[in-house]
C-alpha cells in the first residue's frame, strides 16, 4: 500500500457511507468529520494540521458554502478536496533557474535517499528543462557517498564533480568557478547527512550556504517518516532558510502523515514526490492531483506528463502502424511492455487511473509480477523469434528459453496464450477502427484488453 491508498480508502468509504441523504445535516455531517479525524490521526498527521483540517470543512459545510441541488456526497467530497489542496500549499511552486549558473543546494538527513534524489531531479532539469546540469559531491564523511554520486553520473549521461574528502566549502566553491567556465546552466550539490541534526552538520551547511548563495536550498525527507519530520525540516529551515521540500519514497508503505502535515506547519512548499528507484522516478509536486489522488480520483495529469517524457514516440508509432497493418507480434509486445516499465511500477501508475484504487494489494502485485515475468521469457528469446513466433512451437527453442529465463514451461504457455487472445483482440479492435468504429479503440484503451497483465 503507497501513500494517498490509506486515506483514499478510509475517507472515500466514511463520505459515501454517511452521506446517503440528499443534503447534508448535522448527524451525517458529525459522524464523517469523526471518522476522517480518526484516518488522518492514524495515518500520522500532525494534531493541529488535523484541527484545522477539520473545523475549517465543518465550517463550509454547516454555512452558506453548501450548494442547492448537489448531492451530499458529491458536496463534501468537494468541500474535503479543497481543504486538501489548502493544507498540500494550493498550487506548484517550480525551481528558480533564472541565474547562470543556477545553485541547489540539497540537505537532509542520511537515509532519506538525498543522493539518489540528486540524480533524478538532474534528469528532470534535463529532460523538461533542457539545461546543462553538474553533480557536485560534498558528503566526504559516508563511505562511498561520493563514488555513489559519480557512479549515478555516468549510469545515467550526467556530470559530476568531486575533489575527494578535500573540504565541502572549498570544493563547492571550486565547482561553481568551473560550472562557470564550462557553461552549466545548474549546479546541483550533494551535501552530507547525519543520522540526526547535530552542530558541526548545521554549521558546515551554513558555510556552504554563504560561500555560494544558492538559489534554492531543498530539504529531502523520507516520506516513510512521520511527522519527527516537521521538527527535522524546522531546524534546518532556522538556519538555512529553506526553499522547500522533497519528500521520497511515496511508493512505499506510507501513510502520508509528513506529506500531508509538512507544508501547513512550516509553511514550506512541497517542490516534488519521488515514487520509485529509477532515473526518472521523481515529479512536480502539484497540491490538486495530490489531493485527486487521496480522494481516488487518480492523477491523469500526471500519467500523461510521464508517459509524454519517458516513452519513445517513435516506438509507439512504429507498433500503432504494424497493429493498423495486422503485424502486431511479440517484439512490439516487449517494446511496449519496456516503455510502460519506464513510467514506474504498477502500483504508481494504477493510483493515476481513477478508480483503481479500489483493486487490492494482491491484484496489483499479480499484475507486476506477469509483467516481470513477461519481460524475462521475451528477453530470453531471440528478436527473430519474438518476429516470428510460430517458431516457438519447437520443442529445442522452447526448452533453450526455459533454461536462459529460469522460468517455468507453464509461464511460458501461459504468456504464449495470453499473446495469442491478446493479439486476436488487439486485430478484432484495428478491424473495427478501420471501419470507423473509434469506440473500440478507446475500450482497448480503457484496460479492457486480453494480454493478462
Amino acid at each position: 500500500m503507497g501513500f494517498g491508498d490509506f486515506l483514499a480508502n478510509r475517507m472515500k468509504k466514511s463520505i459515501e457511507k454517511n452521506m446517503k441523504k440528499s443534503t447534508l445535516n448535522e448527524d451525517n455531517i458529525k459522524e464523517t468529520l469523526r471518522e476522517i479525524r480518526l484516518a488522518l490521526l492514524e495515518a500520522d498527521v500532525n494534531v493541529n494540521v488535523v484541527k484545522d483540517f477539520i473545523n475549517s470543512i465543518e465550517k463550509k459545510s454547516t454555512g452558506e458554502y453548501i450548494t442547492d441541488g448537489v448531492r451530499a456526497d458529491q458536496q463534501m467530497v468537494k468541500i474535503v478536496h479543497e481543504e486538501l489542496i489548502s493544507i498540500l500549499g494550493k498550487i506548484n511552486k517550480p525551481l528558480s533557474l533564472g541565474a547562470r549558473p543556477s545553485i541547489i543546494m540539497m540537505v537532509g538527513l542520511q537515509g532519506a535517499g538525498k543522493t539518489t534524489t540528486v540524480g533524478k531531479l538532474a534528469n528532470l532539469i534535463r529532460e523538461k528543462e533542457h539545461k546543462k546540469t553538474l553533480l557536485v559531491g560534498l558528503d566526504i564523511y559516508r563511505p562511498g557517498a561520493i563514488d555513489q554520486l559519480v557512479e549515478l553520473g555516468q549510469k545515467n549521461n550526467l556530470d559530476t564533480f568531486e575533489k575527494g574528502k578535500q573540504n565541502p566549502v572549498l570544493t563547492a566553491k571550486q565547482a561553481i568557478d568551473y560550472a562557470d567556465k564550462n557553461d552549466y546552466d545548474v549546479v546541483i550539490l550533494d551535501t552530507a547527512g547525519r543520522l540526526q541534526i547535530d552542530e558541526n552538520l548545521m554549521q558546515e551547511l551554513n558555510d556552504i550556504r554563504k560561500a555560494v548563495s544558492p538559489q534554492e536550498i531543498l530539504l529531502v525527507v523520507d516520506g516513510m517518516t512521520g511527522q519527527d519530520i516537521i521538527n527535522v525540516a524546522e531546524e534546518f529551515n532556522n538556519l538555512l532558510k529553506l526553499s522547500g521540500v522533497v519528500i521520497t519514497k511515496l511508493d512505499g508503505d506510507t501513510r502520508g502523515g509528513a506529506t500531508l502535515s509538512i507544508s501547513h506547519v512550516t509553511h514550506l512548499p512541497i517542490k516534488f514526490i519521488g515514487e520509485g528507484e529509477g532515473i526518472t522516478a521523481l515529479d512536480a509536486f502539484h497540491p490538486k492531483r495530490m489531493a485527486d489522488r487521496i480522494l481516488g480520483m487518480g492523477d491523469v495529469e500526471t500519467l500523461f506528463e510521464k508517459a509524454a517524457s519517458v516513452v519513445d514516440q517513435r516506438t509507439m508509432e512504429k507498433t500503432m502502424k504494424r497493429m493498423f497493418m495486422g503485424q502486431f507480434d511479440l517484439e512490439d509486445l516487449h517494446n511496449n511492455l519496456k516503455q510502460v516499465a519506464k513510467m514506474g511500477s504498477m502500483g504508481t501508475l494504477l493510483k493515476m487511473i481513477p478508480g483503481a484504487n479500489k483493486l487490492s494489494d494482491n491484484k496489483i502485485a499479480d499484475a507486476q509480477n506477469k509483467l516481470n515475468i513477461a519481460e524475462i521469457l521475451m528477453s530470453s528469446m531471440t528478436k527473430k523469434e519474438r518476429r516470428e513466433p510460430r517458431l516457438l512451437k519447437g520443442l529445442s527453442r522452447k526448452n533453450r528459453i526455459l533454461k536462459g529465463s529460469g522460468r517455468s514451461e507453464k509461464e511460458f504457455n501461459d504468456l504464449m496464450q495470453q499473446f495469442d487472445k491478446g493479439k486476436k483482440q488487439v486485430l478484432e479492435v484495428m478491424k473495427k477502427v478501420k471501419q470507423g468504429n473509434f469506440g473500440a479503440l478507446k475500450g482497448m484503451m480503457g484496460g479492457n484488453n486480453s494480454f493478462g497483465f
